[in-house]
């Protein structure tokens, strides 16, 4: 009987162990499903970056975003127009959602009103900020046609505010047909009347179903009156104010860019970098969807074509989301910026309306592998345009290429750079090379070795480790910071011409910290790490084949993702490069969701390496 017993036991256990194997996966199974899974996230995230307008068209969402139409506000007043305070388009208190709301006010006394308009306005080409639109000119009303609804959130400060609140009828006599301007809204004033305000959020709708919205100066407006409002001082709230079409709508077409970084910071806000949407579109190549990549590198095409000095540059960065122009703003593309409320002006950075060499190549490069896996023959024309700028515009004679400009050169203010920085050399060895392959051109080979020369002097064989570039003569050595990505973006972009300078990886190994990720540069001084660098560290490794190593990484990234499946920029605020910027302060990176170590992820999850080809 024991011995039954005991074969029973051996009997049972032996199934139980099958039963577990059939449904637990080995370790490296279960990390690698666990990846995938981290990876698909990551592709939705960037894939619902292309639609943050939700399918609407916003007349406001958030301050100064670039979603925001008719951003252009014309003051109605009657006989004391002070009474008629400005808007306050950034206020940041008890908001509906996003970051800001608008606050109103007036005060209204007897026989009085005024209220105010929400324009498109227009921007003649060459000039910087915007016009009020006067109906005079034709091609400056926004096609709204489609619109079912004009939706928005509003609210009193004590609530029993009585506001009119409309949208269209510029430059109508009243309700009639007869217009006081050659080029009016193509549908009368279509408003909700006076309505009582309460002190909570609500929601308001104006039904815009079988008007004429082909047309539109005015998106959105509102009335204060004597006759119908509270006397005295009124207050009140306006937050997602926006156009809902009915079913599908021509809206939803265009040429779009990824906005970089989800963050408050207003200089970065609207920015869709290039360099971050080169990824994005190399990262949706490595997942197969040729699609989704080529929304970006279509919107790249764009840009180039139609710069405002030159067809023949792409700028550091555009406004994220659409980039073609405004209706009736003739400025050539979406440049990002912001606007400074109480300047009453519109402001760029000097940056992302700049051409740096490194952004340059890394358009190359993302163009020029879709044309390696499906074949564009724009692209590849694109690409080549592009680089022929930089071996024109930014050599000087000795190894390597200088790293470009800031400013604007349409409006001859640039700031030239003569330094030479490893990383642009890097991407344009591997754009140069690519083009040489396709072309058998000369001038690339030459172009690529000249490159080449430059990656090797910067090597420090005693140190080991990649100077990050020189000095404004471009010739002596810049030996203040050691950066991660001097060396991984070198092993990726040489391969076997990397073995020479193998004991760099040495120093990759010095700078990874107790959880596993990367810093920018070492010397870091606030325990955090950079997810961007931590992602393409990890790629390097998976393709040496070191996946134990990988794996570190890539479970310390995944540690870090974010719940909408995108990766911060920095695992604490403020994490230092050991750069500075124009302006003297530190280049330090924040923990806002950021596209580039997005992209980094899903090609280190794929193994694709954007150097080759």
């Amino acid at each position: 009987m024991k011995n039954t017993a005991f074969l029973q036991k051996v009997f049972w256990g032996i199934i139980l162990g099958i039963l577990m194997a059939a449904f637990i996966l080995p370790a490296s199974a279960q990390e690698e499903g666990n990846i995938n899974a981290a990876k698909d996230l990551a592709v939705n995230a960037l894939l619902d970056r292309f639609d943050e307008g939700d399918g609407v068209i916003y007349v406001y969402r958030d301050f100064s975003l670039s979603l925001n139409h008719f951003t252009q506000k014309a003051k109605m007043v009657g006989f004391y127009g002070e009474n008629l305070k400005d808007m306050d388009e950034n206020w940041k208190e008890d908001v509906k959602s996003g970051r800001t709301a608008i606050r109103c006010e007036m005060d209204v006394f007897t026989d009085d009103w005024g209220g105010w308009m929400f324009l498109n306005g227009y921007l003649p080409e060459g000039e910087a900020n915007p016009h009020i639109n006067d109906g005079q000119t034709d091609g400056q009303g926004i096609d709204l046609s489609g619109a079912a609804e004009l939706r928005f959130f509003a609210k009193g400060e004590k609530g029993g505010e009585k506001v009119e609140f409309f949208t269209a009828g510029f430059g109508y006599y009243g309700d009639s047909s007869d217009t006081m301007v050659p080029y009016p809204d193509s549908t009368k004033k279509h408003s909700l009347g006076y309505v009582t305000l309460t002190n909570d959020w609500k929601e308001y709708v104006i039904d815009l179903r079988g008007a004429d919205m082909r047309y539109i100066i005015c998106g959105f407006g509102f009335v204060l009156s004597s006759q119908y409002s509270n006397k005295g001082k009124n207050v009140f709230y306006l937050d997602e104010i926006r156009f809902v079409p009915e079913g599908y709508s021509h809206w939803t077409d265009g040429l779009s860019l990824l906005r970089s970084y989800d963050t408050d910071n207003i200089f970065i806000l609207n920015a869709a970098y290039t360099y971050d949407n080169a990824l994005a579109a190399m990262a949706f190549l490595s997942e197969g969807r040729a699609d989704a990549a080529a929304k970006i590198l279509d919107g790249f095409v764009y840009a180039v074509n139609h710069d405002r000095y030159k067809p023949d540059r792409i700028r550091n960065a555009y406004m994220g989301g659409p980039i073609e122009p405004y209706t009736g703003w003739e400025h050539g593309i979406n440049i990002p910026g912001w606007w400074d409320q109480e300047a009453g002006s519109w402001y760029e950075d000097r940056y992302q309306t700049g051409s740096n060499t490194g952004n340059t190549a890394y358009a190359a490069l993302a163009l020029l592998q879709y044309d390696r896996l499906y074949g564009n023959e724009t692209y590849r024309e694109t690409a080549r345009i592009l680089m022929d700028r930089i071996l024109e515009e930014n050599t000087d004679g000795w190894y390597g290429f200088t790293a470009g400009y800031d400013g604007w050169p349409e409006a001859d203010v640039v700031y030239e750079f003569t330094y030479k920085s490893i990383e642009h050399n890097i991407d344009a060895y591997s754009a140069f090379s690519r083009l040489y392959e396709l072309t058998g051109e000369q001038k690339y080979a030459d172009a690529a070795k000249s490159a080449l020369q430059f990656v090797y002097e910067m090597y420090d064989l005693d140190e080991k480790y990649f100077h990050t570039g020189t000095d404004n003569d471009g010739i002596t050595h810049n030996k203040g910071v050691i950066a991660l990505d001097t060396i991984v973006w070198n092993q990726l972009a040489l391969g076997e011409k990397f073995e020479p300078y193998r004991g760099s990886l040495e120093t990759v190994t010095a700078m990874r910290t107790a959880d596993g990720g990367y810093p920018f540069s070492m010397g870091n001084d606030n325990g955090g790490w950079w997810p961007e660098g931590t992602a393409f560290t990890a790629l390097m490794y998976r393709l040496l084949g070191e996946e134990d190593t990988a794996a570190v990484s890539m479970n310390a990234l995944m540690n870090v993702q974010l719940k909408n499946g995108l990766f911060p920029a920095a695992t604490v605020d403020e994490l230092p490069t050991g750069f500075f910027l124009f302006t003297g302060e530190s280049w330090n990176y924040e923990a806002d969701a950021h596209v580039a170590p997005t992209a980094w992820f899903i090609m280190a999850a794929n193994g694709f390496n954007p150097y080759t080809f």
